[in-house]
């Protein structure tokens, strides 16, 4: 019998580059271990050109990924509970409120590709936080089944990903 998946919700300030691709590389490695969704504190209108650009490059399904603001998923939280939060920006982390549940929250710094004012700065940005959250959320999967919330929060700790 496979356990439920894991929730696992991708917090970012403006939801248009870091927590979108966060998103899209779980739901592409993660098989049905883990149910990876994305948003934002103040989502941006639409997501950057360039997030969908360096997805599509790398051959990740990009169907279906669109900005989304936190309270989405506050309002809902009865109906979908989010078993992680992974915060990837500062102001994310900071202002993440009390969440149902009691989720295990995880921060991971990862630099805003979209703060750079050069096109190929804000490219070399985009690769390098592509790579980042690869090589974060590969671990995360390649990790066991936890058996509980404790258990997960002390594997998550153990591969650094707990601040």
């Amino acid at each position: 019998m496979n356990p439920k998946p894991l929730t696992v919700l991708f917090l970012s300030s403006g939801n248009a580059a870091r927590s979108i691709v966060a998103e899209a590389i779980m739901r592409h490695i993660g098989g049905g271990r883990f149910f990876a969704r994305s948003a934002g504190l103040r989502p941006l209108p639409e997501m950057h050109r360039q997030t969908l650009e360096i997805l599509q490059a790398e051959g990740i399904d990009t169907d279906g990924l669109h900005t989304k603001n936190m309270s989405e998923f506050l309002v809902a939280s009865h109906l979908l509970k989010v078993d992680v939060i992974v915060t990837l920006s500062e102001d994310a982390r900071q202002n993440c409120p009390a969440w149902p549940g009691d989720p295990v929250r995880v921060h991971w710094t990862v630099d805003d590709p979209l703060a750079a004012d050069k096109g190929d700065v804000r490219e070399w940005k985009f690769k390098k936080c592509m790579a980042v959250l690869e090589s974060r959320i590969t671990s995360l999967i390649k990790s066991r089944i936890a058996a509980s919330q404790a258990e997960l929060l002390l594997q998550l700790k153990h591969a650094a990903m707990v601040v």
